[in-house]
């Protein structure tokens, strides 16, 4: 595959994901100025190693692009401004199994990101092209490298609202459940609802500590382990698979590998 087409691949999964209310949008502050957006890559493309390592790991599936920067499940669409301080490890997005929503963590502590912290950023996870939550791990591991005299579990709202520009501007629909991606509520544009992901998160929203109404963020192999079971549920990761894998035989031959590679999903109940 030509670098063209996997550069274009890239760019039309993220531009068409990253859509909401007709335009490209930052994904952190909802900015839609086409001067100012970027593409975000999780995983650095200057650092092939982790990226081998990870699939070596099944933290991402063995069937994802070669180069990081070909996978649009490695991006992110971020105003100039946040893709920065992204880069810069001030803030990291971890997202938590129990109420499936990516939130933005202000670990940093700068007073410019807080009104971030603690919300839900525009990213679902049911949609084919949503980023493997197991990724952020990574990310978050240096964040907090990078501020080591930070409180190790920052507490955070337990009741988790989605970033202002998603809440005041009508771009969830709590009705459906879904992003309105192309126009205004109650316009026939909305996805489709899917079913929820089949996963219990086997960790505590919180602990004693965190007082009524918080929760924290620890980061341990419990946590992990969640996140990465997480994962390996999403609609994203079947999706890849099938994307990753070749279907050129008969019928027959097809079936037996799909289920013996990518296994057969048991109905919700």
């Amino acid at each position: 595959m030509s670098v063209i087409s996997t550069t274009t691949a890239f760019n039309t999964g993220i531009g068409r994901r990253d859509t909401f209310l007709g335009e490209r949008r930052c994904v952190v502050c909802g900015h839609s100025s086409d001067a100012v957006l970027q593409h975000c890559h999780i995983s650095r493309d200057s650092e092939p190693q982790p990226w081998s390592s990870l699939k070596a790991r099944n933290w991402i599936p063995s069937q994802l692009k070669s180069l990081p920067r070909h996978e649009p499940r490695n991006g992110l669409l971020m105003c100039a401004n946040h893709h920065l301080i992204f880069d810069g490890y001030d803030f990291f997005i971890r997202f938590f199994p129990d109420i499936r929503k990516f939130v933005f963590v202000n670990f940093s502590g700068k007073p410019s990101l807080q009104q971030f912290h603690g919300k839900a950023i525009a990213l679902d996870i049911r949609d084919h092209h949503a980023p493997f939550p197991s990724l952020f791990i990574i990310h978050e591991m240096r964040v907090r490298g990078f501020h080591p005299f930070q409180p190790v579990t920052p507490a955070i709202p337990d009741d988790i609202p989605w970033q202002d520009w998603i809440s005041s501007h009508g771009v969830f629909n709590d009705v459906s459940g879904t992003f309105n991606r192309d126009g205004p509520l109650d316009n026939g544009n909305n996805l489709s609802v899917q079913p929820q992901l089949q996963f219990q998160p086997t960790t505590s929203i919180g602990d004693a500590s965190s007082g009524p109404g918080r929760r924290t963020l620890a980061l341990n192999a419990e946590v992990i382990s969640d996140i990465l079971a997480a994962t390996h549920a999403m609609p994203s990761w079947r999706a890849c698979q099938m994307e990753g894998t070749s279907w050129s035989g008969t019928a027959e031959e097809n079936t037996q590998k799909y289920v013996s590679s990518i296994g057969v999903q048991e109905p919700p109940p």
